[in-house]
């Protein structure tokens, strides 16, 4: 799903062009729309767009400009399309040399012709992606590293602060704030859970459009009928910051309403100081989810006084490392032991329906999340359903939920039997990628699996399987190789050459050299000049 962000000063036209399409069903998404060229650049900074849709005459900034700015900065992506209210060359012949891929007249434009432009735009981004298929920090390995680092933060799934602080750096996310607290979102009304993508799409992002006026969030997709939103402050006020929260759902609701007749839920967690915590947060939101009525549609964890005796009665945190391993390694054998030791402790009497829920809301959206197809592998299992996977929200019984997990578990067994080595193959390939990108720095075992969320063993294990080396070894040979280029450079000192290459010393360099090449840097720089 590529990104699209639309600015234009005329409300109208932001409008029209919405509702112009079907844009999820052409593989786009709008992820915001702005006013004004200034407002346009900050959402770009923000969201990544790969395609803007920008008018030619903005306040604060053009089109043009915009476009030339972004350009400078970015690079070739994001691309743009211009709109305006009149055709002139000049400006055509303008906004082409910023590499532009359409020029768009409003008053003219239908669409096919919006299809058309968008489709262009498709061709050239793809293009670009293409001739930087080496470079892992393109614009969709964001995208679907940034959502897979966010779920595993509301689930706790990250082995160590090392691990996270290692990712947050690697996908430049910085949650450095104060205070912290997580909302679980319910879309009520619409009927979003049964099929209406579009719908779903479009509320969760209008929401996140809406909401951003009011507080500093991140929204965060779980499936068709949730999600979650991540609030972060600064604020020294920590007892009047939920009533900003509160107003902030309130308004937006409101609006939401006003726009799609849509009618939500929040429950909110309670409020943590350490980001290492928001697990616990988006753990109250969940638990207290039941309590919501049409006549309290906010609620927080703090105001339900039965709220404490929910907690622990089934932690499923538990059963993290187990989860998390299964779905990162595609070890069925892992996940069917660990699904059947969650079936058979929530046969136990002891244990709500509320916490039956949850932990298999939990475990689907690690499905939905961890598993590049997720949603698509979701459905098929849950086939004979007329809701697909979405089945598990209407069971109202023990029972009927662990029925649900069962056929989840054989499903997902099936799907990793066949998956599993395209999956392996995936991981080896990126590790390849990011050794060859941080070649000039010190690379270890331990940092690259923090970055990819995998043990330093399995990784080092699967990666000498498949590539017949170790990953220290496939380092050095790497290293040395591209170090030779540079030794053939008369000028550089060999210390200057081991330092490129983040080595502690040039005795080291050497050593390593002589080890890869059977001869020191030396003796291979006077071989050269014969």
């Amino acid at each position: 799903m590529l990104k699209v962000l639309i600015a234009d000063d005329e409300p109208l036209v932001q409008i029209g062009l919405k509702s112009m399409i079907n844009w999820t069903a052409l593989g786009f998404e709008i992820c915001g729309t702005a006013a004004n060229g200034e407002a346009a650049y900050e959402m770009i900074d923000k969201h990544m767009p790969e395609i803007v849709i920008a008018d030619i005459q903005m306040p604060c900034l053009s089109g043009l400009e915009l476009a030339k700015k972004c350009r400078e900065i970015y690079g070739r992506i994001p691309v743009f399309i211009i709109l305006t209210s009149y055709e002139d060359f000049h400006y055509a012949k303008e906004a082409l040399s910023f590499q532009a891929v359409d020029y768009l007249v409003k008053i003219d434009l239908t669409p096919e012709l919006l299809t058309q432009a968008l489709e262009s735009a498709r061709e050239v981004i793809e293009s670009v992606l293409t001739r930087k298929s080496s470079s892992s920090s393109n614009a969709l390995d964001v995208i679907l590293f940034s959502e897979r680092f966010f779920i595993r933060l509301l689930n706790n799934l990250f082995e160590s602060p090392a691990q996270y602080q290692a990712q947050a750096r690697s996908l430049s996310i910085d949650l450095d704030y104060r205070c912290f607290c997580v909302a679980q979102v319910e879309i009520l009304s619409g009927n979003p859970g049964e099929g209406n993508h579009a719908l779903y799409t479009s509320t969760m992002h209008m929401f996140a459009e809406l909401i951003e006026k009011y507080t500093t969030c991140r929204i965060i997709p779980l499936d068709n009928r949730f999600f979650a939103v991540l609030f972060y402050s600064n604020t020294k006020d920590l007892p009047n910051w939920p009533k900003e929260i509160e107003t902030a759902l309130q308004k937006t609701f409101s609006m939401l309403f006003g726009y799609y007749s849509v009618t939500m839920s929040a429950t909110v967690g309670r409020t943590v100081t350490n980001i290492m915590d928001v697990s616990s947060s988006f753990y109250d939101a969940k638990q207290i989810s039941s309590f919501t009525s049409p006549d309290r549609q906010i609620l927080f964890w703090e105001e339900i006084p039965a709220a404490n005796q929910l907690r622990n009665v089934f932690n499923h945190s538990v059963f993290r490392k187990d989860l998390t391993r299964a779905f990162e390694e595609l070890d069925e054998s892992a996940l069917h032991e660990t699904l059947s030791d969650i079936t058979e402790l929530l046969s136990a009497d002891n244990v709500h329906i509320s916490q039956a829920l949850d932990v298999s809301g939990s475990i689907l959206h690690l499905t939905l999340t961890m598993l590049s197809n997720g949603a698509e592998i979701a459905d098929s299992i849950f086939a004979a359903e007329p809701d697909g996977y979405r089945s598990l929200y209407r069971m109202k019984t023990i029972g009927s939920i662990i029925h649900w997990l069962n056929t989840l578990d054989k499903g997902l067994c099936q799907e990793f039997r066949i998956h599993a080595r395209d999956q392996k193959n995936f991981l080896v390939e990126n590790t390849k990628k990011y050794i060859a990108e941080h070649l000039h720095e010190r690379i270890s075992l331990s940092g690259l699996a923090d970055n990819f969320s995998v043990s330093p063993n399995y990784l080092s294990q699967l990666f000498k399987k498949y590539m017949g080396v170790g990953i220290n070894e496939y380092i050095s040979q790497k290293k040395i190789t591209v170090s030779k280029e540079l030794l053939k450079q008369p000028d550089l000192k060999i210390y200057e050459v081991a330092e490129q290459f983040g080595f502690e010393s040039a005795f080291y360099y050497s050593k390593v050299f002589k080890k890869v090449t059977g001869i020191s840097p030396t003796d291979f720089r006077n071989h050269l000049n014969g």
